[in-house]
């Protein structure tokens, strides 16, 4: 009789709840209060495909025509990495060169695609 008389005593102790203490907030109309355990993930990221057109300066030899598209190649890499700035680029690719010669002067160009991770919030 004893052993039930202290359970029945102890059970109010195991039935205790941790509890929020809300203040300030008005009870009128709508209120959603939601309690999340862990860290806070407010940084939501949306992956973002997308196109340019990379094109060399014109040169009247086919040469040098390539090695203009080679620089500018690698200048809009550089250029997509500097404007992002968290690091959040996933490919850069300048795609086949192409090259065309018109009024004795050649020009190679080609469509550059991209994926990079962008913050939403």
């Amino acid at each position: 009789m004893k052993k039930i008389l202290v359970l029945i005593l102890m059970l109010p102790l195991f039935a205790l709840a941790q509890s929020v203490g809300v203040k300030d907030i008005p009870a009128d109309g709508d209120t959603t209060i939601e309690i999340k355990k862990g860290k806070k993930t407010d940084n939501e990221f949306e992956i973002v495909n997308g196109e340019d057109e990379v094109e060399g300066e014109a040169a009247p030899l086919l040469k040098e025509a390539r090695t203009n598209w080679k620089t500018a190649c690698a200048d809009w890499k550089k250029e997509i990495k500097e404007l992002n700035k968290e690091n959040q680029v996933l490919s850069l690719n300048c795609g086949k060169m192409q090259c065309s010669t018109v009024a004795m002067e050649s020009t190679c160009t080609s469509n550059a695609k991209y994926k990079l991770k962008v913050r939403v919030k």
